[in-house]
């Protein structure tokens, strides 16, 4: 998400939602049901984790602060 400059409320702005399609994750037909769960888990996590770092500019770290809040005006 990514605020806008037009006011949506008195509360916030508009916001317009970006969408990142990631590269397919595919089972491999060689492993087993777990493997693959265990492996699919960790690319998926991986693919996330760098589009994230790459749209925002900024390392994943899981720290919320109020700038987070997409849109709000009371900053």
């Amino acid at each position: 998400m990514k605020e806008t400059d037009e006011i949506d409320n008195e509360e916030f702005n508009k916001v317009k939602y970006i969408l990142h399609v990631l590269k397919p994750i595919y089972a491999d037909p060689n492993k087993t049901a777990k493997e693959n769960s265990l492996i699919m888990q960790e690319i998926d996590y991986q693919q996330k984790k760098e589009a994230y770092e790459k749209a925002y500019n900024k390392k994943l770290d899981y720290k919320f602060e109020i700038e987070d809040i997409a849109g709000w005006r009371n900053k």
